[in-house]
């Protein structure tokens, strides 16, 4: 399965800011090294995100664990750094920069990442939001005509998603939104978005319904299934 790699500094920004701010772990790689040491990102400069790319920016990362990776890591060029979204096993390449003692940032220097790439999205059934593990899509746009030449994009939450088919959440107010995605109907176009990516997709609408209970209690869930299947993504 090929993999999928972005330089679009808002998205990478994204996936770091994420990274950092629920202080997922992430897998250190040091060059000639078997041993994977584990950390997490403290904080985060993201520098100009006008600048070309390999300019300013970079990242601490807390002290590596097993503790002998904080010395093996400072006489290294390169790092892998690797870390998962939802079921997506990602990677970025960063060069070790220093070591912080400034409290409270205790840790590694490391250069910003140029590029992040999606190693593997391993299968499953499916994956709905709020759950410990979350879909790599949670937002869609759906677009539809609402006159001869115009047209009108919506924004939505995933509700949940799988291989087949995804669940999009519709507020009761988006009246030309509901009827446009009446079972049976095809939208015109649906696109999904997570952190760093968007992928566009087809379908046709099976299921719709009202949720009665939850966050989402009010609103309609709409079931739209794929012409193509997602696995390279879930």
């Amino acid at each position: 399965m090929p993999s999928l790699t972005t330089k679009n500094r808002r998205r990478i920004r994204e996936t770091i800011d994420f990274l950092n701010s629920k202080r997922r772990p992430v897998a250190i790689r040091i060059e000639g090294e078997a041993t994977r040491f584990s950390s997490k990102i403290i904080r985060a400069d993201h520098g100009d995100l006008l600048a070309r790319a390999g300019i300013g920016g970079n990242l601490l990362i807390e002290m590596l664990t097993p503790e002998e990776g904080n010395e093996l890591i400072q006489s290294s060029k390169d790092i892998k750094v690797r870390f998962s979204i939802g079921k997506s096993d990602c990677e970025f390449l960063a060069h070790y920069i220093n070591k912080s003692e400034i409290s409270p940032y205790y840790g590694h220097i490391i250069t910003y990442p140029e590029a992040i790439t999606i190693l593997d999205r391993r299968r499953g059934s499916r994956y709905e939001v709020d759950l410990a593990e979350a879909p790599l899509f949670v937002n869609a746009k759906v677009t539809i005509k609402t006159g001869s030449l115009e047209e009108r994009s919506y924004d939505l939450k995933v509700f949940d998603i799988s291989e087949s088919g995804v669940g999009v959440i519709v507020q009761e107010e988006m009246g030309a939104l509901l009827e446009a995605l009446d079972i049976g109907q095809r939208p015109e176009e649906v696109e999904l978005l997570a952190s760093w990516t968007t992928i566009k997709v087809n379908g046709t609408v099976k299921h719709r319904s009202k949720v009665q209970e939850g966050k989402f209690s009010g609103r309609y869930l709409v079931g739209i299934q794929l012409d193509e299947k997602l696995e390279r993504y879930i």
